[in-house]
C-alpha cells in the first residue's frame, strides 16, 4: 500500500501519522492541551473595533480575544448582526446608506471600510475560527460560517453554487452542479468538494441532508445561549483527516487503540461504507511507529539538527520574526570539486528543507542558507528542485531564488502552530534564550528599579512579578532581601511567584492593579499618566455596549418571513412539525 494513515494512540496523546509511498510526510499530535479547534462556531461579543488595522478583537471566552480582521467579515455581516442583536443593533444613517448599497458590485477595500461601520462594541455575532491561536496571537476568526460535510460544505445565506476547481472534467462539473442545486433549500450556498467527484445522487443527499441538521441545531442552540457560548463542535483531528483524506488519497488505516478502531470504523461506516476492510487494528507488540519503520524520522522532528544520507546535516532556528535553516556540508568539505559538491549537498538539502517544513508543520517566513554557489546556472536548479518539492505540500508555499550569498526566502501557510511549539513551552528558566543571567545581576537590576521608583513617585507600595527560585532566594532568611529593601526605600514589597516569568525577567505593577509600570520607571515617565490611561479605557469599553432598552428582540414563534428573508429558527411552529424527522427541516427532497 503506497498511502497510509498511521495512529498512535495509546496513552494521553494521539499522534497521527501519514505516510506517502512508505515514508513518513505529515505527523499531527492532538492531546487535551493540543485540541484542534478550527471550524468550532461560537456566539462572541464584539470586545474593540479597530479600523486603523481594519480588524475587530473579539471576546469568545478564550485567554485570547479573537482576531477578526474585516476581510474575513463575510457579504452577510449586516444579516448576521441584526439576526442576533436586533435592526438598531445598526447606527440608522449606517442602516440608510446600506440600504442603497449592492454589495456584489464593490470592491473588497469598500466591503471592508463597511464592516468597520456596523461593527460596534458590545454587539452579539456568531463567529467561526479559521486559524488556531499561535504564540501570543489568539485565533482568527471569520463571520463567513461554513459547515463541512463529507462531499459539500455548507453556508449558511450563500445564495450560490461553486464546484471545487480541482475537478478537470467538465461533464463532471455539470453534473455535481446539477445534482446539487435541485435539492438546495432557498437561503443557503454550497461548496461542492473535489471528493464529490464520481459519487452518485444518494451519497450527495444524505451529505446534504446531515449538514443542513448540524446548521438547524447550531440555530437552535443559538435560542438560549448567552455569549461566549460553544454552539458547533467541528471533529477531532483524527476524523477530520480521515475525513478529508480518506479513500480520496490514502487506502489503509492502523490503529493500535482498540477503542478508537472501533469509533473510527463506525464514523468510516458513515462516510465511506466501501473503505470499512481497510481500517485495521495494530495488535503487535512492537510500538507501531517502529513496526512502520518510521520511528527515527518521528524523533527528527523534535530535534533542531536533522542529518542527510550524504553526511551534511540541516540546522533548525526559531526567532520571533521567522525560521533560519542553516545548511552543512559535512564530508562533502573536504572533497575536490567543490562546485560539484555544494551542488550534490544543496540539492540533497533542498528535498529535507522541504520535507521538514512540512513535517514540523513550520508556517511564517523560512530563511535557508544554503553552501554558497557560484554559478547562476546551479543556484537555479536549487531553486527548481524546492518548487518541485513543494508541489507535494498542501499548505500554500512561496519560494524567492537564491540570493547572491546563498539565501533563500520562503513563505508557508501557517494554519496552527507547528508541531514542535504545539507540545511544547518557553523554557520557564531562561525564557527561550538559553542563558540565563546570575542571581546577583538580577537582584542588582531589582534594586536599581527600586531606587528609581522610590525617587520619581510617590507611590508606596507595589506588585513584583518573578521567577518561583527568585522569590525563594529573595524571601530567604529572617532579614531576607525583600526585607532589607522595604526598610531601604520604604516602599511595601509583594513578590508574586509566576511561573512564566524566566530567570532573567521581572514585572512590576502598582500594588492590587494590573497596571504594568515596569518600563514606565526606567523612561522617567510618570506613572499617573499610565493610571488615568487605564482609567478611560475601561471607561470607554464600559460605554461602548449598547443598551438594552435600544435593541430589538423577536420572538422565538414570530413567523420566518419577518426576519429578513433568513431561514426559520429553531422553536419556530415549522420546526417544531418536523422535529421527529431525521432529515433537516430546510431538505426540500419529500424523498
Amino acid at each position: 500500500m503506497k498511502n497510509q494513515i498511521i495512529i498512535h494512540a495509546k496513552g494521553k496523546q494521539t499522534r497521527i501519522a501519514l505516510l506517502e509511498d512508505g515514508d513518513l510526510a505529515q505527523l499531527f499530535i492532538e492531546s487535551e492541551e493540543n485540541k484542534r479547534t478550527v471550524g468550532n462556531i461560537y456566539l462572541a461579543e464584539v470586545h474593540k473595533v479597530m479600523s486603523g488595522i481594519r480588524a475587530a478583537f473579539i471576546d469568545m471566552g478564550t485567554p485570547k480575544d479573537a482576531f477578526l480582521h474585516f476581510s474575513d467579515a463575510g457579504d452577510h455581516l449586516k444579516e448576521y448582526v441584526q439576526m442576533l442583536n436586533g435592526r438598531n443593533a445598526i447606527r440608522k444613517n449606517v442602516r440608510d446608506e446600506l440600504s442603497k448599497i449592492n454589495f456584489d458590485k464593490i470592491s473588497n477595500y469598500q466591503k471592508q471600510t463597511w464592516a468597520g461601520r456596523i461593527l460596534n462594541p458590545g454587539q452579539r455575532l456568531l463567529v467561526q475560527i479559521v486559524k488556531e491561536p499561535i504564540g501570543s496571537k489568539g485565533p482568527r476568526v471569520s463571520t463567513d460560517i461554513t459547515i463541512a460535510g463529507r462531499f459539500l460544505v455548507l453556508i449558511p445565506m450563500g445564495e450560490y453554487i461553486a464546484v471545487s476547481r480541482k475537478i478537470n472534467n467538465y461533464k463532471e462539473r455539470r453534473r455535481l452542479k446539477g445534482i446539487v442545486g435541485s435539492m438546495l433549500p432557498d437561503g443557503f450556498g454550497v461548496i461542492v468538494r473535489t471528493v464529490a467527484t464520481g459519487q452518485d445522487e444518494k451519497a450527495i443527499e444524505d451529505d446534504m441532508r446531515n449538514v443542513l441538521k448540524k446548521w438547524e441545531q447550531i440555530l437552535g442552540r443559538l435560542e438560549d445561549a448567552k455569549p461566549p457560548a460553544l454552539l458547533y463542535q467541528d471533529l477531532n483531528m483524527t476524523e477530520s483527516l480521515i475525513r478529508d483524506l480518506f479513500a480520496k488519497q490514502y487506502d489503509r488505516v492502523l490503529i493500535d487503540d482498540p477503542e478508537m478502531y472501533k469509533d473510527l470504523k463506525s464514523y468510516v461506516s458513515q462516510i465511506a461504507p466501501q473503505m470499512i476492510p481497510n481500517v485495521e487494528l495494530y495488535k503487535g507488540r512492537e510500538h507501531i511507529f517502529d513496526f512502520m519503520k518510521i520511528a527515527k524520522d518521528v524523533d527528527s522532528i523534535f530535534s533542531p539538527r536533522v542529518r542527510m544520507p550524504s553526511g551534511g546535516y540541516l540546522i533548525f532556528e526559531q526567532t520571533e520574526a521567522m525560521y533560519v535553516v542553516d545548511v552543512n556540508s559535512g564530508p562533502y568539505a573536504a572533497k575536490e570539486k567543490q562546485e560539484d559538491n555544494s551542488l550534490k549537498t544543496n540539492l540533497e538539502a533542498a528535498r529535507e528543507v522541504a520535507k521538514q517544513l512540512r513535517l514540523r508543520d513550520i508556517g511564517g517566513i523560512i530563511v535557508v542558507d544554503f553552501i554558497d554557489l557560484k554559478s547562476g546556472k546551479n543556484r537555479k536548479k536549487i531553486y527548481d528542485e524546492l518548487k518541485k518539492e513543494f508541489k507535494k505540500d498542501q499548505a500554500k508555499t512561496n519560494v524567492i531564488g537564491m540570493s547572491d550569498f546563498g539565501l533563500v526566502q520562503i513563505t508557508r501557510q501557517r494554519i496552527r502552530p507547528s508541531v514542535v511549539n504545539s507540545v511544547s513551552k518557553v523554557c520557564p528558566m531562561c525564557g527561550g534564550s538559553g542563558n540565563v543571567v546570575t542571581q546577583n545581576t538580577i537582584v542588582a537590576d531589582l534594586d536599581a528599579w527600586l531606587s528609581k521608583f522610590k525617587s520619581n513617585t510617590s507611590y508606596k507600595s507595589v506588585d513584583i512579578y518573578i521567577n518561583p527560585y527568585l522569590k525563594a532566594y529573595l524571601d530567604k532568611g529572617w532579614v531576607s532581601i525583600r526585607m532589607k529593601w522595604m526598610l531601604k526605600y520604604f516602599v511595601k514589597i509583594n513578590l508574586i511567584a509566576e511561573e512564566s516569568i524566566s530567570l532573567n525577567e521581572y514585572k512590576v505593577t502598582l500594588a492590587g492593579s494590573d497596571i504594568d509600570i515596569t518600563d514606565a520607571v526606567m523612561r522617567d515617565e510618570p506613572i499617573d499618566e499610565l493610571v488615568a490611561s487605564s482609567d478611560a479605557r475601561l471607561h470607554e469599553l464600559d460605554s461602548g455596549k449598547p443598551k438594552r432598552e435600544n435593541l430589538d428582540y423577536y420572538d422565538k414563534d414570530e413567523d420566518s418571513s419577518k426576519r429578513n428573508g433568513l431561514p426559520p429558527r429553531p422553536g419556530s411552529q415549522k420546526a417544531e412539525q418536523t422535529r421527529g424527522d431525521s432529515k433537516s427541516k430546510y431538505y426540500k427532497s419529500d424523498s
